[in-house]
């Protein structure tokens, strides 16, 4: 968000509102309900000594001079010198693989995952796989989807060895097959395929419930689901009737961020098909 648009939202009158105050309950109910889990994972991993000695090498896998390390430096250069001047690509901000990788970082961090590693992850919108990058070194199965069309990604995602599908997200249409794969987490970080800056064609509540329903078939029992907003033309992340359909199937929005669990997707897609209020795919 650019200065004006701060100080814009600052001196509105809905950015003072009970929502804020009911995100700020959701939040502190998610880090109640998130962290006795992790207590309880915690303890029986610190009491075991080989479970503690893999906790610990897990932790050294996050660190950004590990990461590093596994990264092939001479090949690393030649992309950053091939992309640079941004006649190839428009997507030269990703060059800057350190600060990539240490957001990254920070949002294995916040998951919880260094203690609760993820055995397969998927990631929509990969880019240039940074994110799977960083989840891999923790031991897990990565998979990446997006469009393969931009040299740079292309070229980082081979760097990184990152498995990727080539596939655009579209409204309505069901993802691949992926093998029959079952991932325990599906993340998509800062959003693009709901064409959220496109009023005439951004997407609706009823595309991504087809989405959500059709991750949830995707996930395991405890899989999880993360998606980071960017924000609508009019500065929100989502509309009001989005919002309401993921306060009614996420487990937390805070901001940006939503949270879904299989658990409660199931749940609310249930009451969905008895309501009969979304439409099925190809309604339209």
């Amino acid at each position: 968000m650019n200065l004006s648009r701060k100080i814009k939202k600052a001196f509105r009158l809905d950015t003072y509102t009970s929502g804020a105050a009911l995100r700020n309950l959701n939040r502190l109910h998610w880090i109640l309900k998130s962290g006795s889990a992790d207590i309880q994972k915690f303890v029986p991993t610190f009491l075991n000594r080989e479970l503690r000695k893999q906790w610990r090498a897990r932790q050294q896998t996050q660190n950004i001079d590990y990461i590093f390390a596994q990264i092939n430096r001479q090949e690393l250069d030649r992309i950053n010198k091939t992309y640079a001047s941004g006649e190839n690509s428009i997507w030269t901000k990703y060059l800057d693989t350190r600060k990539w990788i240490e957001r990254s970082l920070q949002q294995v961090r916040r998951l919880g995952l260094v203690l609760n590693p993820p055995s397969d992850v998927l990631d929509l919108g990969c880019g240039s796989g940074y994110f799977l990058f960083a989840v891999k070194q923790l031991g897990a199965r990565v998979l990446g989807v997006d469009l393969d069309g931009d040299p740079i990604f292309n070229d980082m995602v081979r760097l990184l060895g990152i498995e990727r599908v080539g596939f655009a997200v579209t409204r309505r249409v069901k993802l691949p097959e992926f093998g029959g794969r079952k991932f325990d987490l599906v993340t998509a970080w800062m959003i693009c395929f709901n064409n959220y800056d496109r009023a005439d064609t951004i997407w609706v509540a009823d595309d991504w419930n087809f989405l959500l329903d059709d991750l949830s078939e995707r996930l395991t029992p405890e899989g999880r689901i993360v998606f980071s907003m960017n924000e609508q033309l009019d500065g929100k992340f989502y509309s009001r009737e989005i919002g309401e359909l993921f306060a009614r199937r996420s487990d937390l929005m805070d901001g940006r961020v939503v949270i879904f669990t299989k658990a409660r997707l199931d749940a609310t897609a249930k009451g969905n098909a008895k309501s009969g209020q979304f439409q099925t795919a190809g309604a339209r």
